[in-house]
Order: structure tokens, then C-alpha cells, then sequence
């Protein structure tokens, strides 16, 4: 086997779906559309958050979470940074932030690279 022939054998392509794949979320005015998992918590996932919409208390995740802001303006309220086009944000394991709010309709792409929460810690 080549080196090429190697690297072909993990690939994975998921083909775009129409926008009615979104899930929607116990969190009013978010929808989720998973791009990728993995077991323990590991994934990739779009958020489309209506204005106005956010998480609405403090938390933390057991895992580094990533975020790159494809549209809108999206804030953190504790720390005051805001999200626009073309951001990337990294919050650490068990760095407590929030809430936040899209102060216009916003899509972000979230990666974690473990289990999202602490147990019985999910908003």
C-alpha cells in the first residue's frame, strides 16, 4: 500500500443536503445540522442561531470547543467579545462563559474535540 493509497482509505465525503436537514434545538431559535461525529463527543456541527437567540445561562464544556463565524454577530455576554464574519473563538476545557446572544441571525461552525459536557451540566 502507498502512502497515498493510505490516506485515501480514511477519507469521508458528506454530500450538502438541503437546508431542511437543520434540527431544530431545545434552545429556542437554534438549529443544529451535524456535520461529522465521532464516539465521546468529538464532532462538527452548523449552528444557525435566529437574532435574539443564544444560550441563556454560564457554562462550561469538558472539552475544547471551536467556533468559526460564517454570518452575523454573535456575543458572549460575560466576556463581551462579539462574533462577526471570518472569527475564530477557542474556549478551553471547563472555561466557564456565557450566555450569549445573536445580536442578528447568525451561523457558526462549532467543533469539540471531546464530550461536549460535564455530566448533568448541559444547558
Amino acid at each position: 500500500m502507498t502512502a497515498s493509497d493510505d490516506a485515501a482509505s480514511r477519507e469521508e465525503l458528506h454530500r450538502a443536503t438541503p437546508p431542511g436537514d437543520w434540527a431544530d434545538s431545545p434552545i429556542p431559535g437554534l438549529k443544529v445540522r451535524e456535520l461529522w461525529s465521532r464516539p465521546g463527543g468529538i464532532s462538527v456541527a452548523l449552528l444557525s442561531f435566529e437574532p435574539g437567540a443564544g444560550i441563556p445561562r454560564r457554562h462550561r464544556h469538558a472539552s475544547n470547543q471551536f467556533m468559526y463565524s460564517l454570518g452575523g454577530r454573535y456575543r458572549y455576554a460575560s466576556s463581551g467579545l462579539e462574533l462577526s464574519p471570518g472569527d475564530f473563538y477557542w474556549n478551553p476545557e471547563a472555561n466557564y462563559h456565557g450566555p450569549t446572544e445573536a445580536l442578528e441571525a447568525s451561523i457558526l461552525l462549532e467543533i469539540y474535540d471531546g464530550q461536549h459536557y460535564f455530566e448533568g451540566e448541559a444547558p
